[in-house]
């Protein structure tokens, strides 16, 4: 019994002071782990962008910039509007925006109002011109070696499997020894397409527009970004080592190039290229893109649909600081993990910091959405 109640080991004067102090201890567990679980159950993710060191590692926003591309890293705006991204990974009730402005900031005359969009992050891209016909790369077998045909140059694959990234297997096309006569074939082996997904024992890479291969942070970020494990190509070191490391994709990053989405709202397809997002028209290349890699499905009216609210100046604050909260449920059905955050000033500020958090609020449902998560994650794992 001793060992489950000291009481009688402590001296009588000191034994309500244990079982006060026993008492404070025992809240202070429960507390600490209550709210450990609270922020288990109901996460919130927080963004920061800070205009007075706008290099820092510290800076979650991606880079502001306006209406014109140009950066706005220095905070002085005038008279546009600001443009920034968050990538979060979770399903969030409403998102509380804070904008903080130097002391030497004209203050605005009319509310600042900030809006927010949901969707994948390279699908926010403008629209470039539609694909009408076949691209200018070719694929040719000559014997037992497939050659990359571009710009009048031929390049050995590294691999068949290189290759058909590229094209699928219908669509290489058989040529005679006379071609490499006419296009002697470059010393550089050619290797995977960009947009392609490979693996190694390590992790798995998506290959970039700089020829990079990109490693993805984890499984939570493969998955936030629309990723397939189907277009997933196992890879040997030879190929893989083709391709100088690129930077880690986590959960701010942008699709590459060659990532083709699907407009589930209109059925029709878009291919990433230059940080442009191309209609893609012509029905042969589409069957051979559709031949390498499936689509990330995205819907064409998210991009259409904004949440937006006032910005209000707070009454106690060291430096004059505007905040609103904006609930976002009209934006939950949409896919992907990128919120595009616009920030409309009406005229001239020298901002300091803008933050953004977004919030679960507790509620019933919420908790049965968690609560099916780690149903579906547990049955991912050990099947149902």
């Amino acid at each position: 019994m001793i060992l489950f109640n000291p009481t009688p080991l402590i001296p009588k004067p000191l034994r309500s002071r244990f079982l006060v102090l026993r008492g404070l201890l025992l809240a202070a567990f429960f507390g600490l782990g209550g709210l450990f679980a609270y922020s288990v159950i109901f996460p919130s993710q927080y963004f920061l962008f800070s205009f007075e060191n706008p290099d820092t590692a510290k800076n979650t926003f991606e880079e502001p910039v306006g209406m014109d591309g140009k950066s706005l890293k220095k905070g002085r705006i005038d008279r546009t509007s600001l443009r920034t991204y968050a990538g979060t990974v979770g399903t969030f009730s409403s998102v509380r925006v804070s904008l903080v402005l130097e002391d030497d900031s004209p203050l605005p005359e009319e509310a600042p109002e900030v809006s927010l969009r949901r969707s994948y992050r390279a699908f926010f891209f403008p629209d470039g011109e539609p694909i009408t016909t076949l691209p200018k790369e070719r694929v040719f077998t000559i014997g037992s070696t497939a050659y990359l045909f571009s710009d009048e140059t031929l390049a050995p694959f590294i691999s068949s499997r290189a290759a058909l990234s590229y094209f699928p297997e219908e669509k290489i096309l058989p040529a005679n020894e006379d071609f490499l006569k006419i296009f002697p074939p470059e010393e550089d082996y050619a290797g995977f397409r960009p947009g392609s997904l490979l693996s190694d024992a390590e992790g798995v890479y998506a290959i970039g527009a700089d020829d990079k291969a990109h490693p993805i942070g984890s499984v939570a970020v493969f998955e936030a970004l629309g990723f397939d494990w189907d277009n997933v190509i196992r890879s040997d070191e030879e190929e893989l080592g083709l391709h100088k490391r690129g930077k880690i994709f986590l959960f701010d990053a942008i699709q590459p190039d060659g990532t083709l989405f699907l407009d589930t709202d209109t059925g029709r397809y878009y291919l990433i290229e230059n940080g442009t997002r191309r209609l893609v028209e012509s029905k042969e290349y589409l069957a051979s893109l559709l031949g390498v890699t499936t689509p990330i499905e995205v819907s064409g009216e998210a991009l259409s649909r904004t949440v937006s609210c006032p910005l209000a100046k707070r009454t106690l604050a060291f430096r004059p600081t505007y905040e609103c909260d904006i609930p976002i449920d009209r934006l939950r059905d949409y896919p992907g993990g990128s919120f595009e955050l616009t920030l409309d000033t009406r005229g001239t500020i020298h901002a300091a910091e803008l933050s953004a958090i977004f919030e679960i609020k507790p509620s019933r449902d919420n908790l049965s959405m968690f609560i099916g998560q780690i149903r579906d994650r547990f049955d991912a794992v050990y099947g149902k």
